[in-house]
């Protein structure tokens, strides 16, 4: 239910670009996002550099056509967020201290010492880019954010996704940090963090940034980028200047070292001494996700149904405008003839000599690489020192995403008054610490039905002001309950008022009511007399009646006969946690009826949700065991899970119980001798 159109994973600049342009085509999007701050674009320098970093083949092309949408790309993004984006064109410059490997274009010492006053003495000579630049990537991370929001796309900050399952070469759904989300098409986008998911060659290459101030009144400025041979020196408009970067295969080892830093520092005066009197403003760190030949993995995956955009290592900012098109182009059926170039089957099964290959065709690599121990810095993030190539790892013949069918299946879907629910768990809104646990509660859970008090909601009861804003009602199916009704005719009036409020919060069709008639107060036992009466005038009223009863199975099927959707036998009393007291009662109840059976109340572990399930129960109402859980997250997946498992148990029957011992091999057919 209300499930998005594409599932894009990974919150970083190349993800939220993608979400952003397909959202402006017209489709559904969510974004899971394991950690915005760790987006590989907060620490990037954000330079746009195809032609100063050097760069070849199919990867220049795609660099340069990246470059030419820039400026349209982000000056719609400013107009949408009224947000600086930081784009500006301001050229590079590229000191050399040696012309040994001049190339034609080379501006001469005095020429490049009138470009850049103040630098080094002992620089040579250089290159200018004019249509060059570079981009603040932390403020345009938070534009993208931003206008990803504005324009409706659902970002779920903190959730990461598992793994991936598929089904006959098609994504049936990610597991992920708060359970199981599905789409109808997914989109790869993680970054350093990709092959968690997938087995394609992706390493983190982490690099060490600093930034410097200006005093005031410094005579020195820098009006452009200088890209020298191992530090690249970023000087923004409001006098900050970023220094990058360090490049080390240290996997995803945090913090700054002095080594790194010092090494930033160090080049950056070498290259321009004036820095040396800047103050030391700030250091930070992040992962370029690196392939074998340093360019991206674009395009369709073996799965029908799943996009790759992923890997571009130091290139990611600059590559963001042209990776969010060529995507939604691919996933709308009409893919750029350049993705064939980045497609992930380029590196199956190559030895040493194709990854020369792939990195020669896709211009990934400089061809002093393996003479220098440092090459030319990046093009944007991360990147200024590369020491070695990344270890290269070959991918399997078949991409190996978890391969279990579905969890649940068409056939085998809960339908209550006609409608269709994969899930057979209903969960509480009651009792959570605060509205964040709770929603993260119930998105590990897998939950599509959850129940709501309406007069508790009503009357803005403490722990429910506002509880019924908080849920996502495209997201999951309400189910407006009467608890607090002591009497028919009370729980009658509380029913409308409940179909009223699912009109107002968007589910118009919504005539669900859980149906509680407790006057109880001590023992929260439902009152069959009232609870019944109840259920025949709301059945007239049009309503789909779950009514939550004791195990009685005479009263159960009252309660059928009089048109009641499902009926709710409690296991044991309300929140005790006491387990299913009433096995044999309610297998009588699921034995004669003929509508699904909700076991409601009592439950306190997954391994009572699912002895309740292999008993035949066509599902499970919990609340308490999840809420007041120590972990409630972790214990909502736990009876999602179990609910699935005792669910699958029921379907394929258990072995009889025997007596007598039964060899699991034979003792008959066996070589003897």
């Amino acid at each position: 239910m209300g499930q998005a159109d594409v599932l894009v994973i990974g919150g970083g600049i190349v993800g939220l670009a993608i979400a952003t342009e397909l959202r402006q085509q017209g489709a559904t999007v969510t974004v899971l996002s394991r950690d915005f701050n760790a987006a590989a674009g907060h620490a990037a320098a954000g330079m746009l550099a195809p032609s100063a970093e050097g760069l070849t083949g199919a990867l220049l092309d795609l660099s340069q056509r990246s470059l030419a949408l820039y400026a349209s790309w982000s000056r719609k993004l400013e107009e949408l967020t009224g947000q600086d984006t930081g784009f500006w064109p301001c050229g590079i410059l590229t000191p050399v201290f040696s012309l040994e490997h001049a190339s034609p274009g080379l501006l001469s010492q005095a020429a490049i010492h009138s470009y850049q006053p103040h630098l080094n003495p002992n620089v040579q000579g250089g290159y200018w880019y004019p249509e060059e630049g570079q981009v603040d990537t932390r403020a345009l991370l938070q534009a993208l954010r931003i206008g990803a929001q504005e324009l409706g796309v659902d970002i779920q900050e903190g959730v990461s996704a598992e793994a991936f399952l598929q089904h006959n070469q098609q994504v049936t759904g990610v597991l992920t940090s708060n359970g199981q989300q599905q789409a109808g098409h997914y989109v790869l986008a993680a970054g350093a963090w990709s092959s968690e998911l997938l087995p394609i060659p992706i390493i983190p290459r982490k690099g060490q940034m600093a930034a410097l101030g200006t005093p005031p009144n410094f005579p020195y400025r820098l009006n452009r980028v200088l890209y020298g041979e191992h530090i690249y020196i970023v000087p923004r408009k409001d006098g900050r200047i970023v220094l990058g970067a360090t490049n080390e295969d240290v996997g995803f080892t945090p913090h700054n070292t002095p080594a790194g830093v010092a090494q930033l520092l160090n080049e950056a005066v070498r290259l321009y001494p004036s820095l040396a009197d800047c103050p030391l403003q700030d250091c930070w760190w992040g992962y370029r996700p690196t392939t074998p030949d340093e360019a991206p993995i674009l395009g369709p995956s073996q799965c029908h149904n799943l996009t790759l955009a992923t890997g571009h290592h130091r290139n990611g900012v600059l590559l963001t405008p042209i990776t969010a098109k060529l995507i939604v182009e691919s996933i709308q059926g009409q893919p750029d003839p350049l993705l064939a170039t980045f497609h992930w089957e380029r590196f199956m099964g190559a030895a040493k000599q194709g990854v020369a290959d792939a990195a020669e065709m896709v211009g990934g690599g400089h061809p002093t690489d393996s003479q220098n121990s440092t090459a030319a810095p990046d093009s944007e993030s991360l990147g200024c020192t590369r020491s070695t190539q990344p270890t290269f790892f070959s991918i399997p013949t078949k991409m190996q995403t978890l391969s279990a069918p579905p969890i649940t299946t068409d056939d085998d879907a809960l339908v209550i008054a006609g409608r269709s629910f994969s899930s057979r768990l209903m969960t509480g809104t009651g009792k959570f610490d605060n509205f964040d646990t709770m929603r993260a509660s119930l998105a590990a859970s897998g939950s599509q039905i959850v129940t709501v008090a309406v007069r508790r909601v009503q009357t803005n009861a403490p722990g429910h002001e506002g509880l019924a804003q908080a849920i996502d009602w495209q997201k999951v199916w309400m189910l407006p309950n009467t608890a607090g009704c002591t009497s028919a005719d009370e729980a009658i009036r509380v029913a409308r008022l409940g179909r009223e409020m699912a009109k107002l919060l968007g589910q118009e069709d919504n005539n669900f009511v859980k149906l509680e008639v407790i006057p109880d107060s001590k023992y929260l036992l439902p009152d069959p007399i009232g609870t019944l009466q109840a259920a025949e005038q709301l059945v007239k009223e049009g309503f789909a009646v779950l009514p939550y009863i004791n195990a009685d199975p005479i009263l159960a099927k009252h309660l059928e006969e009089a048109g009641c959707a499902t009926v709710m036998p409690l296991g044991s009393p309300i929140g005790s946690g006491q387990g299913v007291r009433n096995a044999a009662n309610i297998g009588i109840i699921v034995e004669q009826a003929t509508i699904p059976v909700v076991v409601d109340a009592g439950i306190g572990s997954p391994s009572e949700a699912a002895e309740s399930m292999e008993m035949g129960a066509d599902a499970l109402l919990i609340n308490t065991a999840i809420a007041k859980a120590q972990d409630p997250v972790k214990m909502g997946r736990a009876m999602g899970l179990a609910t699935e498992a005792g669910r699958f148990a029921y379907l394929a029957g258990r072995i009889p119980v025997k007596a007598y011992a039964s060899a699991s091999s034979p003792l008959t057919g066996t070589i003897t001798g």
